[in-house]
């Protein structure tokens, strides 16, 4: 079976994945608690069924994806944003702080790749090319900035032992390796251009296909009543670590308060 071929076929397993999970979530009520996630995965059934039927070098691909992948983007943002509200829930004063370095992360990450695309946009760039130029510029500093971000989710979680629903640890591992995976697709069709866009597309609709199943699956009720935390810390080094964080979210939420 031809690249090509295998796309597609991964791109409509996406679809039947991304289907079945949105109507799982709605069913067990789980919507209601991932919100975001469900908007995403809402979003991701149309915009999973039009580029089957435009041919990808067209300029219509390319108008139909500038115009939904910012709306990808704002998802993005908001799933990791709720990510980060369901590992800190009891902390509301870590998450406030939090919040706010995301959003000047995502600032400063953006302006650098802009500034760093500069350079290279000429007098006689077509403004065609120099829009798409800058949109590819947002989109490298948003996902970087983004996967920092989920990077401190993850060592937040080895460091300190937060009781959190099974269902809550699934998603952030998931995720983690959903725009981690999506991040080094940006990365490397960045470095080697349109040289390896075939492969890089094959590598990206497999893993999202993989993906969107695992949350179907692993994904219950169940898994919502489950209170488990990761396994790294002893009985005395857990009840330390818990101190300095109930202290640090203490100080935080006066200090936000004053």
């Amino acid at each position: 079976m031809s690249d090509a071929a295998l796309v597609i076929l991964f791109q409509v397993l996406t679809l039947l994945g991304s289907v079945f999970t949105v109507v799982k979530l709605y069913r067990t009520g789980l919507y209601s608690r991932y919100r975001m996630f469900f908007l995403l995965f809402l979003f991701q059934i149309p915009n999973t069924i039009w580029p089957l039927f435009i041919n990808y070098n067209s300029r219509s691909y390319q108008y139909f994806w500038t115009l939904t992948e910012p709306i990808s983007w704002v998802l993005y943002v908001l799933v990791v944003l709720e990510l980060y509200r369901l590992v800190l829930e009891k902390h509301r004063g870590l998450y406030s702080l939090g919040r706010w370095m995301m959003y000047v992360a995502i600032a400063v990450a953006v302006a650098i790749s802009i500034a760093s695309l500069l350079p290279r946009i000429k007098p006689t760039t077509p403004l065609y090319s120099r829009t798409l130029g800058y949109f590819f510029a947002v989109q490298r500093g948003l996902y970087f900035s983004l996967v920092l971000f989920i990077l401190l989710i993850l060592v937040f979680l080895s460091r300190y032992p937060v009781h959190l629903s099974r269902n809550v640890l699934v998603h952030a591992a998931l995720y983690s390796i959903y725009f981690l995976f999506g991040t080094l697709g940006v990365l490397l069709r960045t470095i080697f251009g349109n040289s390896i866009r075939d492969q890089v597309n094959l590598f990206l609709t497999g893993m999202s296909s993989i993906c969107v199943f695992a949350w179907f699956f692993l994904l219950t009720r169940k898994g919502e009543e489950s209170q488990t935390n990761i396994p790294l810390f002893g009985p005395e080094q857990e009840r330390r670590a818990l101190e300095q964080l109930e202290a640090l979210n203490a100080t935080l939420l006066k200090v936000s308060r004053n």
